[in-house]
This record gives C-alpha cells, structure tokens and sequence, in this order.
C-alpha cells in the first residue's frame, strides 16, 4: 500500500513538472503552419482591416505560436516604433524559427539601424528560401557596401524584374561594375539610371567621376553642374566642380565655383583652421570637413589635417568618407593609436571585421592603454567563436580594469562555454562582488550551477534575479521546476500566485496555477483559476480539459461532458501528457448500464453452472452407494 501512494506521488510530481514546466505547445503542428502561410503576405503597408483578420485567424490557428507576434511586429513597424517591432520579431523567431519573413523584416530594420553584419545573416536566409525581392535587394547593398562587388551584382541581376522603375537599383549596379573595373557596363548601367530619373543628383554625381578617371573633363564638369542644379546648395558639389575646374586649368571659373563653397582661395591655413574649429563647436561637422578639405587643396602636405577631416566626416556620418580620410592619413605615414581606434571603429560597423582587427591590434600596438580598443578586439573575436583568442583579450583587460563588473561577466560566458565551469563561477561571482544588484549575472550564474547539479545555490541567485526583476519569466520558471522537483509546492503556489498577479491578462499564467491548486485538491480555488484563464481565452484547450476533470470529480458528468468537447473542439490533437487521470471515466450512462446488464447475465449464467455441477456430484454419488449395496448383496450369497 505504501510503495503505490509512493508511486503514485511520484507519477503526481512528474505531471506537475509536465503542466508547469512546458511550453504547452502540445499538437498543433498544422494548424501553426497555416497561421504561417496566413502571414505571409502581411506587411506595415497592408491595410488595418487585412491586418486585423489576419491577428483573427492567427489567434484560432496558433495562439501560442510565433505568427502573432510577428503580427505585433507588423503593427509596430506600422506605427513606427522600430525598436519595439524588432523586439516582437526577435521573439517570434524564438517561438518559430521558420518564420521566414519575421527573419526577413528583422533584416530590413537591423540594417536601417546600422547593425549590418547580423542584419546580413537575417536577410540571407530570408532570401535563400523566400522569394520576397527586397530581402535579396537589401542583401545586394550589403555586399556592395562591403565591397563584395561580385555578389552584390548577382543579387542586384536578380531582383532587376522586380524593381524595373528603381535608379537607385541601376545606381547599385554601376558601382558593382566599377567595383570590378568593368567601366563600359558601369557606364551603362548609369545612363539606364538618369534615364529613369533625370534629376537624380547621385547619379550625375557617380557619371562625374567615371568620366573623371577617363580624364573627359568636359563631361565630368558638365554632370557636376547638372548636381548643381539638382542641389544648388551643397557646398561640397561646388567645391568637387572647382577643384576640376583647376585641373582642366580654368581658375576663374574654379575660383568662383570655390567662392560658391565657401572656400576663399585668399585665406591662409590659419583662417580655414579657425573657421573649422567654430563649426565643429556649432556642430556643423559637414562644413568643418569643406575647410579641412580647402587646407588639403591648397596645401596637400599640410600634416595632421586628414586625420581632422575623418574626425569630421565621422561626426558628420559620412562613414566612407571618414574611412577615406583616415586610410590617406596612413598613406602619408600619419599613423597613430587613434587613427587605427576609428578605423577599426568603422570597419566593424561596415561588419568588414578582419579589418577592424587588424585596425584594433594596430592601435594597441601604438597605445596599450586603450581599454576600448581592447575590448572592441575582445567583442570581435567572441562573435567569431574564437573563444580563446576572446578569453585572452578579456584577462588581458581585467588585469588592466580590475573594477568594472561587465568584463568579469562576458569572461564568465566564454568560459562556460568552454566548459571550464569553475573558472565561470568564480567570474561570475566577482561579478557580483562588484555589483551585486547585476540581475543577468544572477540568472547566469544560476543555470550555470543547475548545470552543474547544484540546486541550493541556483535556488539562491534565481531569488536573487526575482527580488531584482519579478517579472523575468525564465528565472521564475526554473525556479518553480526546481521546487517542483524538490517537493516544495507551497513554494511553487507562491511563485505561480506572484506570475498570476503580474500577469493578469495571461490565460497560461492563470491556467498554471489552476494546475496547482488542483494538484493540492484545493479544487474551488483550481475552478476559480480556470475559469479565470477561460474568461481571457475562451478556447484555452487545457484549461477546458482541467475543468472537464474537476466536474467530473465532482460527479457532475454533464458539464464535464460539455468542458471535454469544447477541449477536443478547441485543439482536435491535445493529448493528455502523463495519465494522471486514467481511471477517471467519461463513458455514456447507457454504455455503463449496458456493462452492468452484461455482468448480471454472467453471474446468473455462473450460478445455473454451479448447480449444474452440484446435480451431477449428487447424482455420481447416490449411484455409488447403489453399486456397493450391490456387491454387499452377491457376497452373503455367495456364503
């Protein structure tokens, strides 16, 4: 009797570490993949009543999938809150990795943001297996802007049907030809480009200096002027005009085009400096970078001056023009720790990361102090999976800053992921030493010792991670599967009772803690929680089929009955986990009748036999006593 209460407590807490441990993504395969194709065609530009039947149907497929996030992706991208909306297709990727076009505008918005290189992986994979153009387009000017002129070409011959009308496609194309020294079909890609917009200043721009490196003056000065008359305002197309004009050997004209950029060709050096100085402090990069120029025109040996106009065109944002900059600097033996910092700098952002270390390695080389190039150096190679080149990096720069807690905790990751566990710990803990209220070093540490099978200290940190963040659904749920474990359902009733106050609007935050309640046979509590859970998602499988066992413990099979169907009609593939409840029964009074009559049939059959049998042992034994009167009898006879 003791060993099945045993068994039975035993097969209780599995089930409970089933119900409270899961994603509850029980079945539903179908159904996800066709709230999948559902979205497909969703996008910001789709109409809000499309939008809206499409979160209606995703909500009856797949509720608990990835489709609706990616919907509140949509919406958020829709309403222009890039930040939130890249958050929601992150974690719609979390929940479905095959959300194709989630990855894809992932892409789309990580490259408007600047985050190039993991806006290049998305996109790739988006147009690998989607036929969406403008993923491949937006891969097309990543490589182009990395300088991989070959694949951006192939990607731009790709995507052309789709975008017939698009000069800046044409634009894209003709800088691939260049790229690769084609100038004929960069020529011509150029000219289908101004044909489909004339006034395009870039273009003129690009065919300006094609012509240029041809050393056709004329026509270059002749596509300078018409990006003049596109943007008559833009000092630096009149300051490119004068310096040609200077070439070709026109200084008058030169002089007034360099007049028109605010460059005087009177003015010393001095005067260019000053005038340079006020307006990086009015923050007018731009025209600081025009006088830094001025001084290189007119005196193009003028020392440290290169590295000032990439320090201008960096705070201006001109990135390829501040990396030109600074690569002349070097050309010029102007070599220094901060030019190399700000190469490396830009090259990562480009995500051209080979030259960002080898930019970073430079730097300290000629200024070890520098943390931040060391820690740049020490980021790179942990994104490479170079984990002990990384590990290296980050010794290195402890033993320089010993006081900042966010070396010691990027140590720690890198070494567990080199599974050396013990030298993570001790990061993690002087982490913490230098601030204890790091919630990520808490939740870090603490898986790491549930890797290592040490629940009483994961216990401590994940409490840690809840006092400092409560709401931190990941630590909650090890902590409660970790207490389930352990036999502690008070402690599991609390941290469930806290998720279903922080979460008032979550049917699975109420459903789980109906679960609970149920466990411990506080069944009007239990009722209480599903019907909570039921009020917030009236289709909630689960909680439909707890209540359907409530009811039916109770012996109100009717409304069981009604709560079983409604389950089956709510997810026709919900399966029952463990079977905690086997040998409850849910079959039709009449079919119980029909099995009572059947048995009463057996037992009089089992009587009629039974007397059957007696007559026949009666009958054998009269028959017997008959037969031995009768030899009694033939011996007296006999005598």
């Amino acid at each position: 009797m003791n060993q099945n209460l045993r068994r039975g407590a035993l097969l209780a807490g599995i089930v409970l570490i089933a119900f409270l441990s899961c994603g509850f993504t029980w079945g539903g395969k179908d159904k996800c993949t066709e709230a999948r194709e559902t979205i497909e065609k969703i996008t910001p530009e789709s109409a809000a009543a499309e939008r809206a039947e499409a979160e209606r149907k995703v909500r009856e497929l797949c509720p608990d999938g990835g489709a609706p996030l990616y919907l509140k992706g949509i919406s958020m991208e829709a309403a222009h809150d890039i930040d939130g909306a890249v958050t929601a297709y992150r974690d719609a990727l979390a929940k479905d990795p095959l959300l194709l076009q989630a990855r894809g505008r992932l892409g789309l918005l990580l490259l408007a943001k600047g985050n190039r290189e993991e806006a290049s992986v998305a996109l790739f994979e988006a147009a690998r297996q989607t036929k969406e153009p403008r993923f491949a387009r937006a891969l097309a000017d990543i490589f182009l802007d990395a300088k991989l002129y070959a694949l951006a070409l192939s990607q731009y011959r790709q995507v052309q049907p789709s975008f017939p009308d698009d000069a800046n496609l044409y634009l894209g194309i003709a800088r691939s030809y260049r790229g690769l020294g084609d100038q004929n079909h960069a020529l011509e890609a150029l000219q289908d480009a101004l044909r489909l917009q004339a006034g395009n200043a870039t273009t003129h721009l690009e065919l300006a200096t094609l012509y240029q490196e041809r050393n056709d003056y004329e026509k270059a000065a002749a596509h300078l002027r018409q990006a003049i008359i596109a943007d008559p305002d833009n000092a630096s197309y009149h300051f490119r005009l004068a310096q040609l004009l200077e070439l070709s050997g026109k200084r008058d004209e030169a002089a007034k085009e360099y007049a028109r950029s605010g460059v005087k060709r009177t003015d010393t050096l001095a005067d260019h400096l000053k005038r340079a100085a006020k307006y990086e402090d009015e923050g007018e990069f731009a025209l600081a970078a025009t006088e830094y120029r001025a001084m290189l025109v007119k005196n193009p040996d003028a020392a440290g001056v290169r590295e000032k106009l990439g320090d201008a065109e960096l705070s201006a944002g001109h990135d390829a023009e501040a990396i030109a900059a600074y690569e002349d600097a070097l050309r010029k033996k102007e070599d220094s720790g901060r030019v190399r910092y700000h190469l490396g700098t830009l090259y990562e952002r480009k995500g051209d990361l080979d030259e960002a270390v080898r930019n970073f390695s430079a730097s300290l080389r000629l200024d070890p102090v520098n943390s931040d190039a060391r820690r740049r150096l020490a980021d790179i190679y942990a994104l490479r999976g170079d984990l002990e080149e990384a590990i290296r990096a980050y010794q290195d720069l402890i033993s320089r800053q010993a006081d900042n807690p966010l070396n010691y905790l990027k140590l720690a990751r890198l070494q567990e992921k080199r599974r050396t566990y013990k030298d993570a710990v001790d990061s993690y803990e002087k982490a913490l030493a230098l601030d204890s209220a790091n919630s990520e070093a808490h939740r870090s540490i603490a898986f790491l010792f549930l890797r290592l099978k040490q629940p009483e200290q994961a216990e401590q940190h994940l409490r840690e991670v809840l006092k400092l963040d409560p709401r931190n659904a990941q630590a909650r749920d090890a902590l409660i599967s970790l207490s389930v474990k352990q036999k502690k359902y008070d402690q599991v009733t609390s941290l469930l009772e806290e998720d279903a106050q922080l979460n008032p609007q979550s049917a699975d935050s109420q459903y789980r803690l109906g679960v609970i309640y149920a466990f411990k046979r506080e069944d009007e509590k239990a009722l209480q929680q599903f019907d909570a859970a039921l009020k917030l998602k009236p289709d909630h499988a689960r909680a439909l089929n707890a209540l359907g066992k409530l009811y039916l413990k109770e012996g109100e099979r009717d409304k069981a009955r009604e709560a079983f169907e409604a389950a089956r009609k709510a997810d026709p593939n919900l399966l029952e986990p463990v079977e905690l409840w086997s040998k409850l029964s849910t079959q039709p009074k009449k079919y119980v009748e029909k099995k009572k009559t059947s048995r009463k049939h057996a037992l009089e059959k089992n009587k009629k036999k039974s007397s059957s049998t007696a007559g026949s042992r009666k009958t054998k034994k009269s028959a017997g006593k008959a037969e031995s009167k009768k030899k009694k009898s033939s011996q007296r006879k006999t005598r």
